[in-house]
């Protein structure tokens, strides 16, 4: 998958060697709203949670219509969410948080509307994701047989994917060297590798940042 992905980019930019283009460099900083998605979520609730982005831009000018945008962020990810636990030991509702943190890679094409310096845009492409931390932690409320509640805190196993390949898509401004993006990204990697019976889960992330560039 890595040979792919970097196949993939050095493409893009041999091509656009050709199509005798214009080079900007800079960095972004912004949040994300995300959240957890997927199929066979029963009694699964996810919640959305604000978490941080930001890394360098390599922007590939192709005339005044068309761009190729590569990112090296870090893009911090995960979810709240509760669901209700039931079994031959206790029963309760299971408040769980979950916080990853990848190294990102966006290769994205843009579409212009303006000249070099401003111009709006809208953008599509792939984002390969690789983990570099993870944390979960947990909050168990127990009801017994006459109706108390107590509260456990407990660690949570879990072994997620190292890997996520995403696509994204969005809008942006960029108004002299000042860029203005949002975005949405959609994982396709199962988060936890699911096995026969458990809920896939994915990745969902909605991005604004800001940032500044400069053309070369």
């Amino acid at each position: 998958m890595h040979n792919k992905i970097l196949l993939f980019i050095v493409i893009i930019m041999f091509s656009a060697n050709f199509a005798f283009g214009q080079f900007s460099f800079g960095g972004k900083i912004g949040g994300a709203s995300t959240n957890l998605t997927g199929v066979g979520l029963k009694d699964f609730i996810p919640k959305q949670k604000m978490k941080i982005l930001g890394g360098g831009i390599i922007n590939y000018a192709i005339g005044n219509r068309i761009g190729i945008q590569t990112e090296l962020l870090y893009s911090a990810k995960g979810s709240a969410y509760s669901y209700y636990e039931e079994n031959s030991i206790r029963r309760g509702t299971v408040e769980v948080e979950q916080k990853l943190g990848y190294f990102a890679i966006p290769v994205l094409i843009q579409l212009k509307m303006g000249d070099k310096k401003s111009y709006f845009y809208i953008n599509g492409g792939i984002v390969y994701n690789t983990l570099i931390h993870e944390n979960f932690s947990g909050i168990i409320t127990i009801v017994d047989d006459k109706g108390n509640s107590t509260e456990e805190d407990f660690a949570i196993k879990q072994t997620p994917a190292k890997e996520d390949l995403s696509y994204a898509f969005g809008i942006g401004l960029v108004a002299n060297g000042i860029n203005f993006d949002f975005r949405y990204e959609a994982g396709t990697k199962d988060v936890f590798r699911a096995t026969d019976g458990e809920p896939k889960i994915y990745n969902r992330s909605f991005q604004v940042s800001v940032g500044y560039t400069v053309i070369y």
